[in-house]
């Protein structure tokens, strides 16, 4: 009897110890996040609805051609039930990086292996977890898509980023600054926000282009609420690193406030921020090398010289047509309005 038949014959009573039957990615999903393809598949179609809350929060750019990153999320029970989703998953998470790999553990809900050097990532999720495509979205594809941008050649600044025309303004600032209260208030008086976390630098044939995550969302820290007693009702408390802070979606309240497409770095001015408490907002030069020194005290994701070195390429790239300036807020809105109209 040749292998074929017999396998024919036993295969529906062989054993799946692995579970590479149920594991098979029978359902698919394409979408594109800064222009790259991504295709996302799965063994169950429900968990791939996380697409539907990650892909909204990336810039629109023009579509790329090149060989799609590649998320394969497998859904399958713990030996032993891990219990009820916590409210907040992140408290629950380990991050491990060795060379090009990263595995993130989801508490006894998931883990997650991510070859950055293939574009690839494979997922083993729990039902539990599953059943929350929003949950996945925020606590795993957002966290893989970003790493695996950057692992393309994409630079990621920490810094907002508001749009006007072609012409961005870039804030960069250490963590409690005011960095989100400053891009809210130039939102709010006519600048559309692109995103107040984290800007990517995309090197394209026609030079370099901007795009922004998380679009068009603000957190605010709880002492700054006070300063927009008009937006309370739109304000959604979020536990992030240990602290409470109050999402706002910019969208809701008005989409003209925000900037949905990614735009060419043609006119870029760069923005060092601090506070003070005088009235005035004070604008000043800023050197390339200050600039380039708070970028470094800012990163969020690179730790390693090979990382860093083509991270920085770009960035200088932009550093050197930007505008460069510390921009020393005070405590009279009408001053910084008046100090970044002057800009345009």
């Amino acid at each position: 009897m040749d292998f074929e038949t017999l396998y024919a014959r036993h295969a529906a009573d062989l054993e799946d110890f692995w579970g590479r039957r149920d594991n098979l990615p029978s359902f698919e999903r394409e979408f594109r996040v800064f222009g790259w393809p991504v295709c996302l598949a799965a063994n169950q179609a429900g968990v791939l609805a996380c697409a539907d809350y990650s892909a909204p929060l990336y810039s629109e750019a023009p579509p790329l051609e090149a060989a799609p990153i590649c998320i394969n999320l497998v859904v399958r029970p713990a030996p032993q039930p891990p219990g009820p989703l916590p409210d907040n998953l992140f408290s629950y998470i380990q991050y491990t990086g060795a060379g090009d790999w990263l595995a993130i553990q989801l508490g006894g809900w998931g883990h997650c292996q991510v070859d950055l050097s293939a574009g690839r990532a494979r997922a083993v999720l729990t039902p539990e977890l599953a059943a929350e495509p929003e949950v996945v979205s925020r606590c795993l594809l957002n966290t893989l898509l970003n790493n695996l941008l950057t692992a393309r050649g994409l630079s990621m600044l920490h810094a907002t980023s508001l749009v006007q025309g072609s012409h961005a303004l870039l804030l960069i600032a250490p963590h409690g600054t005011g960095k989100s209260t400053t891009a809210l208030r130039l939102a709010l008086a006519g600048y559309p926000l692109m995103s107040d976390s984290q800007v990517y630098l995309s090197p394209r044939p026609e030079g370099l282009l901007l795009a922004g995550f998380p679009v068009g969302r603000v957190k605010l820290r709880r002492d700054m609420l006070p300063d927009f007693p008009d937006l309370q009702a739109h304000l959604a408390p979020e536990e992030v690193r240990g602290e409470t802070k109050f999402t706002l979606e910019l969208r809701r309240l008005n989409p003209a406030l925000v900037r949905e497409t990614a735009v060419p770095a043609e006119r870029v001015d760069l923005c060092l921020l601090t506070r003070h408490a005088a009235l005035a907002t004070i604008l000043r030069p800023a050197t390339r090398a200050e600039v380039l020194d708070v970028i470094m005290q800012n990163s969020l994701h690179y730790d390693r010289a090979d990382a860093w070195r083509p991270n920085v390429a770009n960035i200088e790239r932009l550093v050197e047509m930007a505008g460069c300036h510390h921009l020393v807020v005070g405590t009279d809105a009408d001053s910084l309005r008046g100090i970044i109209a002057a800009l345009w």
